[in-house]
């Protein structure tokens, strides 16, 4: 009988342990699955511009709709970014029946930050269906500094069709608070090396040099609290893009078929989620 119960108490501390380990497995599995579910994000971002301006260079000059959808897990980013032309009239390439899209982006990005720095590395595969253009690469690298006015800098470098191309894009911006409001001024400019310049533009630049400025304005209003779960923000953009440099602008213009090169003003209204 001592021996039956040494033998049941051993049975039911067995038991126990199971039972224990068990529910611990699951509390932790439980933690794990809230800690995995904090970190996810997703976003969608639907934009209607007057025109499509790429680094200064107009790639459609009438009215286009952008969306935009993306993933995340902590400081990693993977997304879709759509070029959709509302027009059939296309500077470069064959969109037959409008609306398709004439350009569909697919990127990567992992972003890190300490302190107030912030650094970025990504890809982007650029695909331009319903056109004679090739497909193309860039991998791009950037540094940012949470300071006011919040600078950056990022370089792309075209590692495919445009090998060798490199651009550098300096920023500034500000968010500015009016009560539900948040006004964004922006200000961007980039640098190009001959490689960029000659596949972009067509000319034939000595060394690296201004290649476009572009003045921005963002206006984001909240949609109030029937949205507000799903973070949705309505956004106003005004922009004014142009050459600042004199001598690629006469290079392009020398051009038999120049690329418009014509100072732009642009807008658009979009909406953006986050989930």
């Amino acid at each position: 009988m001592r021996n039956r119960g040494i033998k049941s108490r051993f049975f039911l501390a067995v038991l126990m342990s199971i039972f224990l380990t068990t529910m611990a497995s699951n509390r932790v599995s439980a933690q794990l699955l809230s800690k995995i579910h904090e970190d996810l994000s997703a976003s969608l971002v639907l934009d209607t511009n007057t025109n499509y301006i790429f680094r200064g260079v107009t790639i459609v000059d009438d009215p286009v709709f952008q969306p935009d959808v993306s993933f995340g897990f902590k400081g990693l980013t993977m997304g879709i970014w759509w070029n959709v032309c509302l027009s059939e009239a296309i500077d470069q390439g064959g969109v037959g029946t409008a609306p398709a899209a004439n350009e569909i982006d697919y990127y990567i990005d992992y972003t890190c930050e300490y302190k107030v720095f912030s650094a970025s590395l990504g890809w982007i595969y650029y695909e331009f269906p319903h056109t004679a253009l090739p497909d193309t690469q860039e991998v791009y690298f950037g540094l940012g500094l949470g300071l006011p006015l919040n600078p950056s800098v990022t370089m792309y470098w075209d590692v495919d069709d445009n090998a060798g191309g490199l651009y550098w894009l300096f920023s500034v911006s500000q968010d500015i608070n009016i009560a539900s409001l948040t006004l964004t001024p922006s200000l961007g400019l980039g640098l190009s090396n001959p490689e960029h310049s000659s596949y972009y533009a067509g000319v034939d630049m000595d060394s690296t040099h201004v290649m476009d400025m572009n003045l921005g304005l963002n206006a984001g209003v909240p949609l109030g609290r029937f949205m507000e779960k799903l973070g949705a923000t309505m956004n106003l953009h005004l922009n004014y893009s142009f050459f600042p440099g004199t001598g690629l602008r006469r290079q392009i213009e020398k051009q038999p078929k120049p690329v418009n090169t014509k100072d732009a003003f642009y807008m658009g209204l979009g909406f953006s989620f986050n989930f």
